[in-house]
Parts: structure tokens; sequence; C-alpha cells
């Protein structure tokens, strides 16, 4: 079961892209680098896919724009709460979404008579936890609609993981699907640099070039590993494979930046990676019973 892989690659590469970020980030405006960053890995993708023979026609242009909207509001929103929030209080908004997610599942197994999955959502609540621990968001006066907005951060990436799992259950490739949704970044990038003082104005110079190259390469691989995880299997434990980007950021930071761990953040980052444990042995559990029943029932 190659799931918890994809999920934890995902993990690494957008860890590693935030660190990207973060450098360039002095240089370039917010939408500035969503631009740079989609172009670059709409450049990279759009030449794989041509010098594979592959074609990004598709019989669901309508659901690719549907799923692409969702995924690209969801990040403007959090780049615009990053803008008005403490850094560790944004990042935990955006971390809501497994939450959600537990919540949507639960209600649907329990409206269609279907046992919910208790174990895999109680991973997914320990593990945000562990996130709290670990980022100790804050919020001061008069940020309370700024994080109110934030919360809907959350559910939209809930809501486009959920339209990436109808593509793939209609058999779209994860690449199309990414592809699709970088082209739109591409455009809401472009849109919204008007709004920034330089826009697009700034030239890339020779030390700004690798943040731009390392944002956009880790950022088109994480989008893939993320899709393909979101594609197929357990989409609780995706959910709750998702803090481990927590965990990475922690440690990154602390290597790359120096950032201290204190020992609550140290708490957190241990009930993560139990929660992740826990939630990938309830679903190996979960697949093993299902493989039982059936060769019971043959």
């Amino acid at each position: 079961m190659f799931q918890p892989f994809w999920m934890l690659a995902a993990a690494v590469l957008f860890t590693l892209m935030a660190a990207c970020t973060k450098w360039g980030a002095a240089d370039y405006g917010t939408f500035a680098l969503v631009f740079w960053r989609s172009l670059i890995g709409l450049a990279a993708l759009g030449v794989w896919i041509a010098a594979s023979g592959r074609t990004i026609r598709t019989r669901y242009f309508l659901g690719h724009v549907k799923r692409s909207f969702i995924g690209t509001s969801s990040l403007v929103i959090w780049f615009w709460v990053l803008g008005r929030l403490p850094l560790e209080t944004a990042m935990t908004l955006n971390y809501t979404s497994p939450l959600y997610m537990a919540a949507y599942i639960t209600l649907l197994h329990l409206r269609r008579g279907l046992p919910a999955d208790w174990p895999l959502s109680g991973s997914i609540i320990a593990g945000f936890l562990g996130v709290l621990l670990v980022l100790q968001p804050s919020v001061a006066a008069g940020q309370h609609t700024a994080v109110l907005i934030g919360l809907s951060c959350g559910f939209l990436s809930c809501w486009a993981m959920l339209q990436v799992r109808e593509l793939s259950a209609m058999h779209e490739p994860t690449w199309r699907i990414v592809f699709y949704f970088t082209l739109m970044g591409v455009i809401a990038g472009l849109c919204g640099s008007f709004f920034e003082p330089r826009g697009l104005a700034v030239i890339p110079t020779f030390r700004g070039i690798a943040p731009l190259l390392g944002v956009g390469l880790f950022g088109i691989l994480a989008q893939l590993c993320l899709t393909r995880a979101f594609g197929g299997g357990n989409i609780l434990l995706t959910s709750a494979l998702q803090f481990s980007a927590i965990v990475f950021s922690a440690i990154m930071s602390a290597v790359a930046f120096g950032s201290p761990i204190s020992a609550s953040a140290v708490f957190g980052i241990a009930l993560i990676i139990a929660a992740g444990t826990a939630a990938t042995y309830f679903s190996r559990r979960g697949w093993e019973k299902l493989e039982g029943d059936a060769a019971d029932r043959s």
C-alpha cells in the first residue's frame, strides 16, 4: 500500500517549497511567488506531457475547472490570511482541512447507515492537537474576522480534495488534474499581481532564480504526490498523514533557520507521529478485514 508514501513525500516536498518561499519572500510579492511557482511548475509538467506523447484533452473539463477554482481560492485565502495573522495561526487554520474531512466522512457514513471509522477520526483529532502544541497559535484583538475567513481555507482545501477524489474515480490521471490546477494558479497569480506594488515587474536576479526554481519544482512535485495520495486509498488516512508536514517544517526551521524547538513542540511532534502511526495501523487493519471478508465469501 503506497498511499502513506505519497502523502509523506508530499509533506517533505511542501516543506522544501515553503523554505524556498521564505527564502524568496524578500524579493517577490505574494502573488508574484504564486505566479512564478505555478508558471515554472506548469512549464516543467508541460514539457513532460509533450515529450511523453500525452494530451491535456479531457471529457471532464468543467470538473477540472471546479477543482482548480476551489483549490486556488483556498490558496489565495490562505495567502491573504498570512498577511493578517501570525504565521503560526495561519498555518493552524490551513491544517483544519483534515478535521473537516473527518467530520464530512463520518456524517456521510452515519447518513448512509454505515459504521463510522472512529479510530481514524480520533487519530486526526490527536494529530491536530499535536499541531496546536507545535504551532501554539494566538489571536489578538481585531483579528477574529481574519480567523473566521481563515477557517474557510481548510474547508475549501477539503472540498478541493474531494473533487480530486471524484476526478480520479473517473480515471483522470494525476498529472492532468495537477496541470489544470497549476494553470489556474498562473492565472490567479497574474491577476493578483496587478494589486501588488511591484507586481511582476521584478526581474529575477541570479540570487533570486534559485528560490523561484525551488518553489516551482518542489511545488509541482508536491502537488503531484498530494493528488496521487488523495486519488485513492483511505481518504481519512491521507488526511491524518497531512499533519506530518508540520513535523518536517519544524525540523527544517531548526536546521535551516535556527528556530528553537520548545518542549511542548517536541511533545506535539511526538503526538503527530503517534497519530500518523495509529492511522496507518487502523487503516491497514481495516483493509485486512475487508480482504478476509472477501476471502470468506469466495
